[in-house]
């Protein structure tokens, strides 16, 4: 058995700029060759890479012709919604597809695929963006509400052909979106106010029937209900006092019917067995004490009443006439006024004066049915009165919640006529929009500046491509020589011998290689590098000259 062999672990010293040189030029075949490979094929790549042209046009919206007081704006500046709008209908799959077919696009696509990759493919490659510098404008306002149509594809001439055509398509379809929603809107609105006419008139009739049926409890009749009511009470004062007043005035008539009839009484037993001075003395006491009667009626009919009262006038009449009967009794001689014996004759004066007082009591009789009947036609009045009351204070009590149901109505009302108002102004303005776009006179759109053909291609960056070809291979060799370096764990120099033996370096002696071999290995490596340089070269210029032929149109 061999001895155990100990191995001591050796950091590695840390490299100067000598040894990364030295590294380079160990290893530079690593390096050269992935940098050279890169080189070529980003070459290859970048000129057999179709060109991509690039067509752009400019338009813009154009305000309205007419002044703003006359018709309001039709359509919002804003330039994002309308390029999101028309960009949205424009680019659509079905908008696409028509366009792709009539100008033959993507024939490889569609060949070899499907029609939805050509339209993918499409999409990103037609662009619509607000122009760049409508920021900032300019003199003649050239930059509001502008925007910029592009389109890439290989072919210049039908980029160009697509970019108008997408132009047409953003008039075409500008003037469509307008005019569809200018009757779409004075449609919806002519609805919408045909909804709002028969709200209206439903409305109206509930507040005409609930008028109506609730006619005096409304809140317009509270303050003439409370009048009525005021009114109503003070005539119930009034007629309580005039029946008071008739029940007075019968009861005063009573008592003179009572004495007249106590007179007739008397005049009747008297006249025709008293003397006739006699008589004539006690009728002259008798029409005496009726006088001062009917006087003192008459002084308290004068209290309430005026002279003027019909009552009052009928008391008066009575008063002046039994005046005139005294008058007649006291100029009245008896037969034989010095004798007092007595005549048993009803001397013609005193039948006269019976019959007069009977036809008083029967006049008295009569004022006192009439004082009835008007006692009890203001009895009635009263009641009339009290039910007409009543009936009024059951509007006040009920006017609280007939106040609300009507308060309610009307606030609909209002509002459904206020919304009905509106409406009204919205579709006169909606019919103003749509004359204006049929007369074209609204914001349009305007093309600035015509489809370009485009002269050079946009893509590819043939110099960039090839240099970050050749960067990126160089970080290739890079890596492969490091990892290469890095995997030779062998001693390169005599910093490395010194380093790793601690020893003194006394001479070195060159390595002695067999020179047939030495010259056969570099013999190889020219070969080698000769044939990639010739390969490399031929493939670049392969691809340049594709490039550089004229192409089909």
């Amino acid at each position: 058995m061999g001895a155990v062999q100990n191995y001591v672990e050796v950091s590695r010293r840390p490299p100067d700029v000598e040894d990364y040189i030295d590294m380079v030029r160990r290893h530079r075949s690593w390096i050269i060759g992935p940098t050279y490979l890169g080189l070529v094929v980003a070459v290859v790549v970048a000129f057999f890479w179709p060109d991509t042209f690039e067509s752009s046009a400019t338009m813009r919206i154009t305000p309205q012709t007419i002044s703003e007081r006359v018709a309001p704006e039709t359509i919002d500046l804003q330039i994002d919604q309308v390029l999101q709008g028309l960009r949205t209908e424009i680019l659509s799959r079905t908008s696409l597809t028509g366009l792709i077919e009539r100008q033959k696009l993507y024939p490889r696509l569609v060949k070899n695929y499907t029609i939805e990759d050509a339209v993918a493919q499409m999409q990103k490659d037609a662009t619509i963006s607000p122009w760049a510098d409508a920021s900032a404008g300019s003199a003649a306002g050239r930059g509001q509400g502008a925007f910029i149509i592009r389109f890439r594809y290989p072919d210049r001439y039908k980029a160009k052909s697509v970019v108008e055509e997408l132009v047409h398509e953003f008039m075409t379809q500008d003037v469509i979106v307008q005019s569809d929603a200018a009757k779409s809107t004075r449609s919806f609105l002519a609805d919408q106010l045909k909804e709002a006419q028969d709200r209206l008139d439903t409305i109206q009739t509930n507040v005409a029937k609930f008028r109506e049926e609730n006619a005096g409890r409304l809140p317009d009749n509270a303050l003439y209900n409370a009048n009525q009511l005021s009114t109503l009470e003070n005539q119930v004062n009034a007629a309580d006092e005039r029946i008071n007043n008739l029940g007075m005035e019968r009861a005063n008539t009573e008592n003179t019917l009572q004495s007249n009839e106590d007179l007739l009484t008397y005049m009747t037993s008297t006249a025709e067995g008293a003397p006739a001075a006699e008589r004539v003395n006690q009728n002259l006491a008798n029409l005496d004490r009726q006088i001062q009667s009917e006087e003192a009626i008459l002084a308290g009919l004068r209290q309430t009443y005026r002279d003027d009262y019909p009552t009052v006038k009928t008391q008066m009449a009575k008063v002046d006439n039994l005046k005139h009967q005294r008058d007649q009794e006291q100029t009245a001689k008896p037969a034989d006024p010095g004798k007092g014996v007595t005549i048993p004759v009803v001397s013609p004066m005193a039948t006269a004066t019976i019959q007069q007082q009977k036809d008083r009591i029967q006049a008295i009789q009569t004022q006192i049915d009439n004082l009835d009947l008007e006692i009890k036609r203001t009895t009635d009045g009263k009641a009339g009165l009290a039910r007409q009351i009543e009936v009024t204070r059951a509007k006040i009590e009920a006017s609280p919640e007939v106040e609300q149901r009507y308060s309610a109505l009307t606030q609909d009302l209002m509002f459904a006529k206020t919304n009905y108002d509106e409406l009204v102004r919205k579709e006169k303005e909606s019919e103003t929009t749509q004359d204006i776009q049929e007369r074209h006179l609204g914001e349009q759109l305007e093309l600035l500046d015509q489809a370009s053909l485009p002269t050079t291609p946009v893509d590819p960056n043939r110099w960039g491509i090839s240099a970050a070809g050749a960067a990126m291979g160089l970080m290739i060799g890079l890596v492969l020589a490091g990892a290469k370096e890095a995997k030779d764990a062998s001693l390169k120099n005599l910093k490395d011998v010194r380093a790793y033996t601690n020893l003194p370096v006394l001479t070195s002696v060159p390595l002695l290689e067999n020179a047939l071999l030495v010259r056969r290995k570099r013999r190889l490596f020219w070969l080698v590098w000769t044939i990639a340089g010739i390969v490399g070269c031929a493939a670049m210029f392969i691809s340049m000259m594709y490039y550089m032929t004229p192409k089909p149109q």
